[in-house]
């Protein structure tokens, strides 16, 4: 998965770090533990932002989970962009997982318009002790 995520990647757009504020278990099913996971942080590429987010995360048995991401920047020039992320990821340590999702957005914004149409795919890092996440967001080629 890895590999064939490297191989596609276009222009780096974002960088993306934030910290987790809440957690919140759903549900224990045979598939796994059902999650959410609220952050909030920092993007910064081709517009700066605030963000927040809600994470809904399956964490399967064998160590690897999916999971839907809602979010929202408010960038700081006043616009809003709205974004949906659909991913996988899996446990790299004890203390970290990686993941890659694919990604979509919605603005109102004239100036940040070109996200309406952008699919996006984005990986990153997520340190379960200290609640920290850092992803790219890269232009799909």
């Amino acid at each position: 998965m890895e590999t064939q995520f490297a191989e596609e990647k276009g222009e780096l757009l974002f960088e993306l770090r934030e910290k987790t504020t809440t957690v919140t278990i759903k549900d224990f099913t045979p598939a796994g533990v059902r999650s959410e996971y609220n952050l909030q942080g920092q993007v910064k590429g081709k517009f700066e932002a605030m963000h927040l987010e809600t994470v809904t995360v399956l964490g399967k048995p064998d160590g690897t989970f999916e999971f839907e991401v809602k979010g929202i920047n408010a960038t700081n020039d006043g616009d809003t962009v709205l974004i949906t992320n659909h991913g996988k990821g899996w446990q790299d340590t004890p203390a970290t997982a990686k993941f890659q999702s694919e990604d979509t957005y919605q603005t109102n914004s004239r100036k940040l318009a070109w996200l309406n149409s952008m699919k996006t795919q984005s990986e990153g890092t997520y340190n379960f002790v200290t609640g920290e996440l850092e992803a790219k967001t890269y232009s799909k080629k």
